[in-house]
This record gives C-alpha cells, structure tokens and sequence, in this order.
C-alpha cells in the first residue's frame, strides 16, 4: 500500500511537469514556494521587529552587519541546491531517474561537509569577518552575540537550504513549502521568550533563529527517510562521479557567486553607510527586509518555475518551456508594480513597525523610494536567472550572477556615493537592478532563437493553457 502511494505521488509530480496545463502547473508549484518565501521573509524580518522593539539602533545596527554571513551561509548551500536541483529536474526530464537519485545523495553529502568547515572557519575567525562587514566599536558586541550563535548552528541553516532546493526539483514544492513554513513559525514563537523571556537580546535572536533552521531540516530529512522522493540521499548511493559534480558546479557555482556577491555587497554597503553614520546602517538594513518581500515573492514564483523548465528542458519540450517563462514574466511584473504602488505610499508605516527612531524612518523612507524604481522588473531579472539555471546554461547564469552585483551595484555604489554622497548611496541599489534586468532580457532573445533553430517551431502560448 505505501508503495502504491509513493508511485501515486511519483506519477503525480510527473504530471504536472509534463502535461498540466501551463496556467495550472505555474500556480500549483509556484503558490507553495511563493508562500513559503513570504513566511521566510517574514521570519527573516522577526529578530529585526523583535530587536527594534527595544529601540536601540545599535541592536538593530549590529543584526544587520550579520546579514552578509547569513547570505554566505545561503551561498554555499546553494551551489548544491541551485546545481542539484537544476541537474535533477533534467535528469527526470530525460527519464534518467537512477542517475538523478545519485546526484541527490552527491549534493547532499558534499554540502554536510562544506558546512562543517564552515562552522570552524566562523568560529575561529568570527571578529575578523565582523569587521570586515562593517561592524564599529558601538555594534560589535551585538555582532558578536549573533554571529557566533549563527556559527555554530551553520550546518543545519545551510543544508536546510539545500533540501527544500533538491525537493522543488522534483516538483515537491508544497512539502518544501511546509519544512520553510513550519521553521519560520517556529522561530517567531521562539524569539520573544529567547529576547525577553530569558533576557537574551541579539543572542537570543540567534538561537531563536537556528532551532528553527534545525526543524526544517529535520522535517526535510524525515521526508527523504519515509522514502517519499522520486530520488534519494542515501549514503549509499553516494558515489564519486566527476561528471555529476562538473554538472552541479557549472550551474551551482555561478549562482553561489551570484549570493556571495550579494554577500559582498550587503558588507560593502555597510561599509559604505556606516561612513553615513549608524542611524543610516541601521536604515537601510531595515529597507532590505521591508522591500524583500517582493523580492522573495518574486523569487518564490520563478523557483517554483524551475522544475518546469528544467523538466521540459531536458524533455525538449521548448514550446511548453517558452509559454511557461512568458506568463511567469508577466505574473511576477504584476507583483512587483504592485508592490512598488503599496511601498511609495506606505514607506514610513512600513519602517514604524520595526523602529520608532525618527532619524532612522526619515532616511528610511528616502532609501525605499530610490529602491522601489526598479521593483516592477525585479521578477523579470529572478525569472531569467532561474531558467538559465534550470537549462545549464553556465555562462549566461555566471554573467547574470555577476551582474547584478559584481559589474553593475558595488561599482555603482561607491561611484554614486563618491559623486552625490547620501543620493548617491541610496540609487545604487535601482540601477544595478534595472541594467541586470536589461542584460537578462538580451539573453533571453538569443536563446529563444536558438531554441527554436534546433527543435520545435514556435506556437501560440494559449495552446498550452487549455
């Protein structure tokens, strides 16, 4: 009987790669990521609005100096999350199931080990990397306390990330919606009685914020030992194959560099306005979470999209991979306009809920303004780097990677900042976005053509929507 249930399932998930309807399969794999991303931002805004209810900018100010790690630790798990899963949802496409079980188990295993060194690394060298995040004599304590907690529970925070991505490759997007889901809610039930109840500040932040990371784990690792994947991550069948690894590296280090880079940014940006001052540190860190949601939301959408295209990919199904890419662009442009409508007019309610500083909501609401510029083509630029990274296109994916930080924002950043100072600082952000965006969309054109130059010729989208 669970046999027949888990072929249920199996046949399930195929189907909806394969056949639904495009509109239908869209909604039914990208709603339970979208929602899973709008919990995460949420829980990614907790240890903020918690913290800022002790309106200590310097609290606030040395949470966000760890962002940067945060996003390190997300980078490492996402060579093995992004390239397993880009390599899998091929893999099934070509009915090479066997195969794509022993990528699984290969991703798995090689990032338990990265995040152990990892783990090591941050403890012994955890002041060294807060300075260089652009902590100060006035935010390093707090720093400290979250970072260190952050550290030590590294392993579980990065190979929960790289789970829920080796479960959507599969098209299991709702059980990675519930593992996000039930972690985030967690940690928003934990961290008031770790904040005030046991009197632990930043520290209790941390903790909060890491048990949780160890429930979605452990939720992902049940679903894998009750033998509910199409694939598995046994450690027997673990086996070195250097043409399993070249293939997750090629997609999965280009987007690691990409997160890395935003990393790198986050930390060049705290650099950058800590010579502002504080109160403008403690400002934009609290902007980048506001304005996250519609980025995560968008970025949900397209992830929720890439077992679809990688599957049809790999099937050469290019019609039904080009209809799929056509109406996620134009769902994740609605999300992004509206978003921008509801930010302009909303910013300094927005920032209220995590700070009551008036220095802080003033500049604030000056950074969300310049930000909300490039919001409406945000999920056109997240749409287009998750094909490239679905398709196992490496170099379009690193070029797009790079872009969006490495050639386009951090030379923005500090060139604007030198030129117009605060104004400067503050528009960086937009038009690194939108000549990404830009880039993204020439890439696209060029590989349609292509597409289509070796296979099927181009159809209506409607006819893969009835």
């Amino acid at each position: 009987m669970q046999n027949t249930k888990q072929a249920t399932a199996g046949q399930d998930r195929i189907f909806i790669l394969e056949k639904m309807p495009v509109n239908k399969a869209i909604w039914t794999l990208g709603l339970p990521t979208m929602a899973a991303m709008l919990i995460q931002v949420i829980y990614n805004m907790t240890d903020t609005f918690y913290i800022g209810k002790l309106n200590d900018p310097n609290m606030v100010a040395g949470i966000v100096i760890t962002m940067p790690i945060f996003f390190g630790f997300q980078a490492c798990g996402n060579i093995f999350a992004a390239g397993g899963a880009s390599l899998i949802s091929r893999l099934l496409g070509r009915g090479e199931r066997e195969t794509a079980g022993r990528a699984s188990a290969i991703a798995f295993w090689s990032a338990t080990v990265i995040f152990l060194i990892v783990t090591v690394i941050g403890l012994l060298f955890h002041r060294r990397i807060l300075l260089a995040c652009g902590a100060s004599p006035n935010t390093i304590g707090y720093a400290t306390s979250y970072a260190l907690v952050m550290f030590m529970g590294s392993p579980f925070v990065g190979l929960q990330h790289a789970l829920s991505g080796l479960l959507r490759s599969e098209g299991a997007t709702k059980e990675a919606m519930i593992g996000m889901i039930s972690g985030s809610i967690l940690n928003m039930i934990l961290d008031p009685i770790f904040i005030f109840g046991f009197g632990l500040g930043v520290a209790g932040a941390a903790i909060a914020t890491v048990l949780s990371n160890i429930a979605g784990f452990c939720y992902y690792l049940a679903f894998y030992l009750r033998k509910k994947s199409l694939i598995s991550i046994s450690p027997r069948k673990y086996r070195f194959d250097l043409s399993i690894y070249g293939e997750i590296f090629k997609i999965g280090i280009p987007a690691s560099v990409g997160m890395v880079l935003m990393s790198l940014g986050f930390t060049l940006t705290n650099v950058v306005a800590s010579g502002f001052g504080d109160n403008i540190v403690a400002a934009n860190g609290v902007v980048m979470r506001i304005t996250n949601i519609a980025v995560m939301i968008t970025m949900g959408l397209s992830q929720g999209c890439q077992p679809l295209m990688g599957y049809n990919y790999g099937a050469k199904k290019y019609n039904r991979l080009i209809a799929v890419i056509r109406r996620a662009l134009t769902i994740s442009t609605v999300i992004g306009t509206a978003f921008t409508v509801i930010f302009y007019f909303l910013a300094d309610t927005w920032i209220r809920v995590f700070i009551n500083d008036p220095e802080v909501i003033y500049y604030g609401v000056r950074i969300i303004h310049a930000m909300i510029i490039a919001l409406p083509i945000m999920g056109v630029q997240m749409v287009l780097m998750t094909m490239f990274q679905s398709l196992g296109k490496a170099i379009e994916s690193l070029i797009i990677s790079l872009g969006r930080q490495g050639l386009f924002y951090i030379p923005a950043l500090f060139l604007f900042s030198s030129l117009w100072g605060f104004d400067g600082f503050r528009f960086s952000h937009p038009f690194g976005d939108i000549a990404t965006t830009c880039l993204s969309v020439a890439f696209f054109f060029r590989l349609r053509r292509q597409l289509f130059a070796a296979g099927e010729t181009p159809k209506e989208e409607a006819a893969y929507n009835s």
